[in-house]
This record gives C-alpha cells, structure tokens and sequence, in this order.
C-alpha cells in the first residue's frame, strides 16, 4: 500500500475513490433526497472536521523535513486557513451581513468599517501567500505533470479539487440567475452538492498525501 501512495496516479485515484463511495452511499441510503446526506452539521461536515486532525498531526510529523522551515510554515497557514474557512471564519467576521470576504460585503454600506478593514487584511495576506506558493511550485508542478512526479501530481489534483469544490458550490445559485432553478431535494442539487462535499473533505486527505510523499523522497516533486 505504501508503493501505492508514491505513484503519480494516487492523488486522483483517492479523490475518485472518495467521490465514489459517497455517491454510493447517497443514492442507496438518501435516495429520496440526496442533499440529506451533505445537510448542515451531517455526516460530511463531521468527516470533513475529523480530516483535520490527521492533517495537523501530518504536519507536526513532516517539519523535521523541510529544509525551508518557511514552506513549512506556508504549508501550516493554508492548512489553518482552510480549517478556518471549514469552520465558518467568513461568518464570524461579519456582523450584520451573512458573510464576510465577499465582495458585497465590502460594497455594503452598512457593514462596518473595522470589519471591512479586518476582513480586508486577512483576504490581503491570504492572497500574497497563494501568489508566493504560485510562483513558487505551481511551475515546477505543471512541468512535473509530464514526467509523471507524483507530488506534482498530488499537488494539481489539490488545487484542481478546491477549484472543482467552488464551481460545484456556485453552480445552482448561478443557474438559478438565468432562470433554471434546482429544487432542494432534486437529483441535480443533490449530486451538486455531494460533489462539493467530498472535494472539501478530500483537501485534508491530499495534503496529507502530499506531505507523506515530500518526506518520503522530495525527488517526487521535482
């Protein structure tokens, strides 16, 4: 098994793994409603939550490995922001508005200046970060595509998932702006949202996996 996770074809492999068994379970116990399975504080939120935990673990266990204890601390802030974000950060910022780091919530004039100020910030130094781990390692990961190095791989299917996870968020709520709107507990919401789902818990899973393989042989990756 450990073989199994140097490959290049394991990041894709454990998301399509994962995506699979949550559609299995959704369409033969939620049959009838599939959004019952992704409902708020359900089975996936708490899976999504304990995923965390090995992650952190994951991480404290990897920092004798990194040379650059920079990167570590890099990797450590995503890591953290994500939870945050998991846990609702975007809510506690915002006061009299639904949510923060959004931006009609900087355009909305009754949302107060200190929030908008601290929500700001924290959105600036969150974007400096991922500009910084863009340049750094997104080259070096598309050019390790070709050359099948499994952490470059590791690493686009992470970034891919986060991507594919705010697609499929966003994707009723747009329809619904051009007149095609999804029922709650239709088949296409549903799907839709166990999709979304399992993306998010699938980020704590692949950045395990990717800290496994840069300790294992940084070779992986470059």
């Amino acid at each position: 098994m450990k073989k199994f996770f140097l490959k290049f074809y394991s990041a894709p492999v454990v998301v399509a793994a994962v995506l699979s068994f949550f559609y299995i379970v959704g369409f033969i116990f939620f049959k009838e409603d599939l959004s019952q399975l992704t409902k708020e504080n359900g089975i996936t939120d708490i899976t999504t939550m304990v995923m965390y935990l090995p992650l952190f673990v994951s991480l404290a266990l990897s920092y004798k490995y990194f040379e650059a204890k920079k990167h570590w601390g890099l990797f450590l802030f995503f890591s953290v922001c994500a939870l945050l974000r998991e846990l609702g950060i975007q809510h506690w910022l915002a006061s009299k508005d639904t949510t923060a780091l959004k931006s009609r919530f900087f355009t909305n004039p009754n949302n107060p200046l200190s929030e908008k100020i601290i929500a700001g910030s924290l959105a600036l130094i969150f974007v400096i970060a991922f500009i910084y781990a863009m340049i750094k390692w997104l080259v070096p990961a598309f050019k390790g595509l070709f050359k099948l190095y499994s952490g470059s791989w590791t690493i686009i299917t992470l970034l891919s998932s986060g991507a594919l996870c705010k697609i499929a968020d966003r994707l009723h709520s747009n329809l619904a702006k051009h007149g095609i709107v999804w029922e709650h507990n239709s088949i296409q919401f549903g799907i839709t949202e166990i999709c979304e789902e399992t993306l998010e818990m699938c980020l704590p899973i692949i950045a395990c996996l990717a800290l496994y393989q840069y300790c294992k042989d940084k070779k992986l990756y470059y």
